[in-house]
């Protein structure tokens, strides 16, 4: 092996823990491995974030705690079912009600006018209620959940209240022509508690018998389940349906969510290595730095070996504390960085 190979291995693993050595192959390595470097330093620590992203599904938040939405979805889709009502999508990807085989105007119900409910037989209060709205703007949407989530009732009744106390504020699912929403409130209070993602129809299948696919539910070994709201079983099949349904509608804005979360990092790990590199160059300034030579290029591609090391960290701690991918990442590099310039960049002492 040459003698110019080996110094370039040797230089290149030991730029993972040797600010020596990365300095070194910075100035005398291949270009090739110092963008390597630098391209795999800025892409490791995305991956645990984009990873998280690509798993995150529409009904993520009742992943944990259904808040009774087992007992509520059954109970309407059940009643509404009964009322000849079937939802439907069509080949554009819009969802069509129909009761009675006759056509639900949208702008009957909207925000003023709830299209079914589930009201507590105990405390006679709205526990859950459906909207339909048609709204294809964001900004109509966000003005129907507006007026929705500014609904009160006086507690343990279904009256509407202008109160600021004694009121509460249902659960509610907001069912519009090309989307889905679903708001979970804490029991007697008007402060929400957890919210779905504003989810699409754009990947569903067209369907005439969307209410029919809602409410059928099969065992493991693929008998269908007889419908019986007493029948946890069934109930919690119907809830498990309901979350397909969730998922299936956050498909679109999944990967939109995703690949934006994961360029703003890389945008922010490119300009932060940039950053420390142009650092670098700052402090090798000045007549008694023997450094001074540097030049703005030079110490970028040391930034550039630095990295690996940082990134490499990032990756592995990231997929157990994802939240904290990025500060890792920042921290760990702002370390490096620190740690080169107080003992290999440093002045001469006079």
């Amino acid at each position: 092996m040459k003698e110019r190979t080996k110094e370039t291995i040797r230089d290149g693993f030991g730029s993972l823990i040797n600010n020596a050595a990365a300095i070194r192959g910075a100035k005398n390595g291949p270009l090739w491995l110092t963008i390597l470097f630098f391209v795999f330093s800025l892409l490791l620590p995305v991956l645990p974030i984009f990873i998280s992203q690509i798993n995150i599904k529409g009904s993520s938040f009742i992943n944990t705690y259904s808040y009774g939405l087992e007992k509520y979805i059954p109970a309407l889709a059940t009643e509404l079912k009964n009322n000849k009502v079937e939802f439907s999508i069509n080949e554009e990807h819009y969802l069509t009600i129909k009761e009675d085989n006759k056509t639900v105007e949208y702008t009957s119900y909207g925000s003023d006018r709830a299209f079914a409910t589930y009201e507590n037989s105990i405390t006679h209060q709205y526990d859950f209620m459906v909207y339909i709205a048609d709204a294809p703007k964001n900004a109509d949407k966000k003005a129907v959940n507006t007026a929705i989530s500014a609904k009160k009732y006086t507690l343990n009744s279904t009256t509407e209240s202008e109160e600021k106390t004694g009121t509460y504020t249902p659960s509610y699912m907001i069912l519009y022509r090309d989307g889905i929403y679903v708001v979970i409130y804490s029991a007697n209070s008007t402060k929400p508690l957890v919210s779905s993602y504003l989810g699409d129809f754009k990947t569903t299948k067209a369907t005439d018998a969307g209410l029919a696919y809602l409410l059928t539910v099969k065992d493991k070994d693929g008998k269908e389940v007889a419908a019986n709201l007493a029948d946890s079983t069934y109930t919690n099949g119907v809830l498990a349906n309901f979350k397909t349904i969730l998922n299936k509608s956050y498909e679109t804005l999944k990967i939109g969510n995703t690949w934006g979360t994961s360029g703003i990092y890389l945008g922010i790990f490119t300009g932060l290595s940039i950053v420390m590199g142009f650092l670098m160059w700052i402090l090798t300034r000045g007549k008694n730095n023997p450094n001074n030579y540097y030049t703005p290029w030079l110490t970028m591609k040391i930034a550039a070996r630095l990295g690996l090391s940082p990134a490499i960290i990032t990756l592995i701690v990231g997929f157990f504390m994802t939240q904290q991918a990025p500060l890792i990442f920042i921290l760990t590099l702002g370390l490096r960085v620190m740690w080169v310039s107080m003992k290999e960049l440093r002045p001469v002492q006079q």
